[in-house]
């Protein structure tokens, strides 16, 4: 009767040992979209909202709306791009006329995208951080100011 048992308990225990593996395969492929954004991705976007702006012609204004709606898409991004990336499917359409006013905004949306939608760089250490604190230069050394 044993013997039965640690069988049962054998055939319960292999599928979900194979599932706690199959867990951990699925982790190791990243997300493209969990990525935080480079300026060479955002670039394509920028440069077809300034194409839209200067133009006025919809080829341009149709693929700065796609881009920005892809934008709006990611599950990454912070809310600041998501409201930029917004207003420009709304404000990336041709007009009668190709004011100032008009150009403007959407350079300056175009501006916003890429400042307000990249991924955050590495943070620099700050002078006398990770330098055995030289004294010997001319620069203010944060350690000194501490003391």
């Amino acid at each position: 009767m044993s013997g039965l048992l640690q069988n049962a308990a054998a055939i319960a225990v292999v599928p979900l040992l194979t599932l706690i593996a199959g867990s951990g395969l699925a982790q190791t492929s990243p997300d493209p979209l969990a990525e935080p954004l480079t300026r060479e991705e955002l670039k394509p976007t920028y440069f077809a909202i300034v194409e839209c702006a200067r133009r006025n012609q919809e080829p341009g204004c149709l693929a700065a709306r796609q881009l920005a709606d892809e934008l709006m898409d990611r599950p990454f991004v912070t809310a600041f791009c998501k409201d930029t990336a917004f207003a420009v499917t709304q404000q990336a359409k041709t007009a009668e006329m190709n004011s100032f006013e008009r150009k403007d905004e959407l350079v300056r949306l175009a501006r916003d995208t890429m400042d307000l939608c990249k991924g955050k760089e590495d943070p620099r250490p700050v002078y006398g951080e990770l330098d055995e604190n030289k004294t010997n230069d001319n620069k203010i050394n944060v350690l000194d100011l501490l003391n």
